[in-house]
């Protein structure tokens, strides 16, 4: 049974005994109920979130978001033109679960689909994206958080299309488009960055024409760039797309050729991921509205109405680190990728 916002706010004095609070209300857990959440006031104005954990695998995450805010230092913060929280004050509640109290982010949940192409807003999402990937990479090599390489990132991407694939519920057309991407090692020449990992309308927060705040960072690591403009490319409002691309390139330190094309391969896998995740969680409503998602899309390729994910032929390797060697030759280690959130925010 849930708790109270009173026994939480209880447990922020706890955490913080230097804090006042004079206010507090329950915050949504969403779909998941990974945390207990609530939102307070302090006798100075300021909001402030406690979090509790309420299963060992939403503690393990908020252990690696912890690291990941300890790892961007006040150096990093000032480079990055939005807010990050911090943490402010922990405890521990009777059975031992950690209550953390971070700082609140003011900003608004961003519906991409209502961002103008060419607008300041568009440039600045640009822009705020752009400040994550030039972060320096040794900052999550210290950390000690994932880093990935091109090789893994595509050999995790085929063990997630053949999951995919023996649902039975995903259109071959579909399966086919994906394979033939996946085996084309040309779309998989790029510099791995430091990236979100977890970039969407939840977690990326907007006041006015502002970037104000970016949330859940529990997915920070090295990898695909692509990654973090997925849910861009899948709004599917080309000048939008391409404005905030163009941007980007002016604003990131290096931009590979196929960076569009990953990006929509990633955003396309989106629709099966949602459907793995009612089939995980045994809802018949999600599992009906990712078939058609995912039925639409089919027909879209089929049709022609989206374009082909085929390379410039004349893309040119950057390094030779970053050359992804053909599947059947890449590495078997494991790797957790970033889906649709499963956890609560702050």
């Amino acid at each position: 049974m849930a708790r109270s916002p009173l026994i939480l706010a209880a447990l922020a004095k706890a955490a913080a005994p230097q804090l006042n609070f004079t206010e507090v209300k329950g915050l949504s857990t969403g779909s998941s109920g990974a945390f207990e959440t609530a939102l307070l006031t302090s006798t100075t104005g300021e909001h402030y979130v406690i979090r509790v954990a309420t299963s060992q695998s939403a503690g393990a995450e908020q252990e690696v978001e912890l690291r990941a805010l300890k790892a961007l230092t006040k150096v990093d913060r000032m480079r990055l033109p939005f807010k990050v929280t911090n943490l402010v004050g922990e405890t521990k509640d009777e059975k031992g679960a950690r209550a953390l109290v971070f700082e609140f982010v003011y900003g608004n949940q961003t519906d991409i689909s209502m961002v103008g192409a060419d607008t300041v807003l568009s440039a600045n999402i640009a822009r705020a994206i752009a400040a994550i990937h030039n972060l320096d990479v040794a900052l999550i090599e210290n950390a000690h958080l994932a880093s990935f390489e091109p090789a893994e990132i595509v050999r995790g991407r085929v063990a997630e299309l053949d999951r995919f694939a023996a649902t039975g519920k995903v259109p071959s057309v579909l399966l086919s488009r994906w394979e033939q991407a996946l085996e084309d090692t040309s779309l998989f020449r790029f510099k791995p960055t430091v990236v979100h990992g977890g970039l969407n309308g939840e977690t990326f927060l907007t006041l006015d024409d502002e970037v104000s705040g970016v949330l859940g960072w529990s997915t920070l690591r090295v990898s695909d760039p692509a990654e973090d403009l997925a849910w861009i490319i899948g709004a599917g409002i080309h000048e939008l797309s391409e404005s905030i691309i163009d941007v980007y390139r002016q604003a990131h330190n290096q931009v590979d050729d196929a960076l569009l094309l990953r990006a929509t391969l990633y955003s396309e896998f989106e629709f099966a991921r949602w459907l793995m995740f009612g089939i995980g969680k045994k809802n018949q409503e999600i599992i009906d509205e990712a078939v058609l998602m995912l039925e639409g899309l089919a027909e879209d390729v089929s049709t022609g109405a989206v374009g082909r994910l085929v390379a410039k032929q004349a893309a040119p390797i950057a390094a030779a680190e970053s050359f992804v060697a053909p599947i059947e030759d890449v590495a078997t280690r494991p790797i957790d990728l970033p889906g649709k959130p499963d956890s609560e925010l702050f």
